[in-house]
């Protein structure tokens, strides 16, 4: 696969387990190595601070390690849907590479704008200048964070203006089968989990006692699950336009058409005549039109919505974990 991004090239570039993990070792120990320099281990480790310094490099090694996962979701969806497209395999192909490209531009802005973020984030939080090595890693973490953060939801947004593209294509569907579609839902899905989990594990790392009374706190974790459920929604709303475009074009003149039967059958009894196989034609028609009627239009199912449902319920389940823990283990 050629990357279309600078995203691409970094975080999806083929890696063994054991770069994972000596990259992830490498980053967990960064704050424990700054609290040792600065000789403030005890008070790091016996007041909690580890939990707080290990949040940002836990989070962006959740990103590095899910972001392939997300790149092949979008790839599914691009094979499922090619047999479809009525278009050349090369014009689909060019098609395709023009959408998928991802202007550096909109990449450094969004960087620019997560480093920003992640500056006011940790000046706020400063009660002196003096230099210490936990706050200069504290800021380059947070900063890289806050970064990675609006670089992926970039990327992820992106995605839905690929689907949007691919289902601009004339296609040959067939509303009664909508299997083909069903690697929309499955990426839709993957993308709202992805941020759940991010959520969850922010919440973890970063939940005080205190934040419970904070209006602030719930308010900034109810705008990030709307944005989750937005993504979800958002990337299948292509597919269920013009699924149900097909479905109200092939329902309109089969209803006229068993409407017209049964208005035959009608002039026919009325005059005596025989209907003959009429009454089972029209039959037939209604039953095909319910099967028209009951054709889903959006490409997930009840169990997608039922993983969607009790995911969004992980953060809230993760805060209520460490209020047991901090209640049981002071």
């Amino acid at each position: 696969m050629i990357p279309t991004s600078y995203y691409d090239r970094i975080f999806n570039r083929p890696r063994t387990i054991w770069s994972i993990i000596l990259v992830g070792i490498a980053v967990l120990l960064l704050p424990f190595i700054a609290a040792y320099l600065d000789s403030t281990w005890e008070e790091f480790i016996n007041a909690g601070i580890w939990r707080r310094g290990l949040s940002p490099p836990v989070i962006a090694l959740y990103i590095w390690i899910v972001s392939p996962l997300m790149t092949r979701a979008g790839n599914d969806v691009i094979v499922t849907l090619e047999p479809l497209v009525a278009l050349d395999p090369r014009e689909f192909e060019t098609e395709i590479s023009k959408v998928e490209r991802i202007n550096p531009l909109h990449e450094l802005v969004a960087l620019s704008l997560g480093l920003l973020l992640g500056i006011a984030n940790t000046y706020s939080s400063w009660n002196d200048l003096g230099f210490s090595w936990l706050k200069t890693y504290w800021l380059i973490s947070t900063c890289a964070m806050y970064a990675i953060l609006a670089w992926t939801i970039l990327i992820a947004v992106s995605s839905t203006r690929v689907n949007a593209a691919l289902h601009r294509f004339p296609m040959n569907i067939d509303i009664l089968n909508p299997a083909p579609f069903e690697s929309v839902g499955r990426q839709s899905l993957l993308l709202a989990l992805v941020f759940i989990g991010g959520i969850t594990l922010s919440l973890i790392f970063t939940y005080e006692p205190s934040q419970l009374t904070d209006l602030g706190f719930w308010i900034s974790n109810l705008v990030l699950i709307i944005f989750t459920f937005s993504i979800f929604f958002i990337s299948m709303r292509p597919t269920h336009q013009i699924l149900a475009a097909e479905k109200k074009q092939a329902l309109e003149p089969l209803t006229e058409r068993i409407n017209q039967s049964c208005r035959d059958l009608v002039v026919q009894l009325e005059t005596g005549k025989d209907p003959g196989d009429l009454p089972s034609q029209i039959s037939a028609l209604v039953a095909y039109e319910q099967r028209l009627s009951a054709a889903r239009t959006w490409p997930y199912n009840v169990t997608t919505l039922r993983t969607l449902f009790f995911s969004v319920l992980i953060p809230l389940l993760s805060v209520l974990a460490r209020v047991a823990v901090d209640l049981y283990f002071p």
